[in-house]
């Protein structure tokens, strides 16, 4: 439009020095402009300007709106939730006692019904930050809460996708899940997608995507991460290197088997040990890196540690015909006891060896004390079953009875918030009793570890066993028991009980649905 260029022009360049002016069409835009007082030369200017704004929005078409016509949802094959469990769900939502949807979800799941659908919303968004409780999500949605997702690209986590359009032009992220996906059903067709779309990505991309091949791994994987060892991008050669490590039948462990026998004699019932010389290029291949060097341990050391974690322990325990318990007893006062203790945990888990994982986690204090990476004994206990793990922590309680279990001087305590599991009725009422001794012999408590500890055990105790707590726990005198402590006791029952009429509702077939 002319009239706004000499506008834009005259605002520019100043109305002192060039004149504003206005044509005034026979129009009604005309009409409103003529009548702009033309001695106000800065007042007129800003008139018209805000006179043609207003015109030019006012002139425009209105935007017709497609009619789209969404599919109608159909009905859920399950029932919803009761009305207590929508209460529940909608106090956790609010984010007081959130920390308890995830075991609030599976129990929904496992009792065959469904969420709401007033509360599907806040649940789907839960999804988008909370990406490790999509696998709780996703199951309790029902075909509303699908139906919901679908209309919204930001739960687009919870719809299923067009797998050949993910292929093509999915992100990353999508093509790893569907690629896990394919692992976990269809091992052997998931590596053939990998090998179809291999040259067609970026270094960083192959090492990513070949990180899925860890679900459903075995030795049929092997030629192919054998060859990804000889890739240009060393990111993809040390994933590689990683997960041929996970199977102890390959040649790389093989190769570095015969790489530390020579370093380790076992004579007398004593270890000796010859630190290995350099890393060579071959080494470096394997997935040794020089790199990660340990000052507390020295360059060679730190080789050994690298080395000895790649050769799966009962190479050992059978070479030598000794016990894994008997071997982590010959190194408690090894010189390098805390590098065999570190090196064993992670071979321990590579090759998923549950006799060596049960022996180290029973080693009481020594491998507690000697490991400061909490992470080793997190991964050993997911090689265990949920039987077997119990047995340990009743086990570990019983020998180490005389410090409180929610002490971080008892090896229990770590066992017990780190258990990927409820605890069981024995380990709850064995941890109550011993809450209950510890306040009652000693009322100057107020130890910080005891209010973190009860915070966890919260999430971790059986909530059954809530009024057998109430009983033990609820103090008939608060005298010279800090209020800090208090507190903390409150605080862990109200959240037992929570959890426990959180369970008793969802288990409760006789609420009004």
């Amino acid at each position: 439009m002319d009239m706004w260029q000499n506008l834009v022009k005259t605002a520019v360049v100043g109305t002192q020095r060039q004149e504003l002016k206005i044509s005034t069409k026979n129009n009604p835009l005309g009409e409103v402009l003529s009548s702009l007082d033309t001695n106000d030369k800065e007042g007129s200017l800003l008139a018209a300007a805000g006179t043609i704004s207003l015109y030019q929005q006012a002139g425009k078409s209105s935007v017709i709106a497609r009619k789209t016509t969404l599919k109608t949802c159909e009905l859920d094959d399950f029932t919803y939730c009761n009305s207590l469990s929508e209460q529940h769900l909608e106090i956790m939502l609010s984010g007081e006692y959130i920390a308890f949807l995830p075991e609030w979800l599976q129990l929904l799941a496992a009792n065959k019904k469904v969420v709401s659908p007033k509360y599907l919303p806040d649940l789907l968004t839960k999804g988008i930050i909370q990406h490790h409780w999509r696998k709780y999500i996703l199951p309790v949605l029902g075909k509303r809460g699908i139906w919901l997702a679908a209309q919204n690209p930001e739960w687009s986590y919870a719809v299923s996708e067009n797998k050949d359009q993910i292929w093509k032009n999915g992100s990353l992220k999508a093509r790893k899940n569907l690629l896990k996906e394919l692992r976990q059903s269809e091992p052997e067709k998931g590596l053939k997608q990998l090998q179809h779309i291999w040259s067609k990505e970026k270094a960083q991309e192959r090492a990513s995507l070949l990180e899925t091949l860890e679900v459903g791994l075995s030795i049929e994987d092997e030629t192919f991460l054998e060859d990804a060892l000889d890739d240009k991008s060393k990111l993809v050669r040390d994933a590689a290197a990683r997960l041929l490590l996970q199977i102890p039948e390959s040649k790389l462990v093989k190769r570095m088997i015969e790489r530390v026998r020579p370093l380790l004699t076992f004579e007398n019932n004593k270890i000796e040990v010859i630190l290995p010389s350099k890393c060579t290029l071959e080494m470096i291949k394997d997935g040794i890196d020089e790199s990660k060097y340990i000052p507390a341990l020295g360059e060679k050391a730190s080789l050994l540690l690298q080395m000895l974690a790649c050769v799966p322990p009962n190479i050992w325990s059978d070479t030598w015909k000794k016990t894994p318990r008997e071997l982590i007893k010959i190194i408690e006062n090894h010189q390098w006891g805390k590098l065999f203790l570190e090196a064993w945990a992670t071979a321990t888990f590579r090759s998923k060896n549950i006799t060596w994982a049960e022996a180290l986690l029973k080693s009481s204090v020594r491998f507690y004390q000697n490991s400061n990476r909490i992470d080793l004994m997190i991964n050993l206990l997911t090689i265990l079953s949920r039987d077997q793990v119990e047995v340990l922590i009743l086990d570990v309680l019983q020998k180490s009875s005389q410090t409180p279990p929610f002490n971080s001087a008892n090896p229990a305590f770590s066992l017990l918030i780190n258990t990927p599991y409820i605890w069981n009725q024995e380990i709850s009422q064995s941890v109550i009793s011993s809450i209950k001794s510890y306040i009652e012999s000693n009322h100057q408590v107020n130890n910080w570890q005891f209010t973190s500890a009860l915070e966890k055990f919260s999430l971790q105790i059986d909530a059954s066993m809530y009024n057998e707590a109430t009983d033990n726990l609820t103090l008939e005198t608060t005298e010279n028991i800090p209020k800090s402590v208090i507190d903390a006791i409150d605080n862990f029952l109200l959240k037992l009980q929570f959890r426990y009429e959180m369970i008793t509702a969802l288990n409760n077939n006789n609420v009004e649905t």
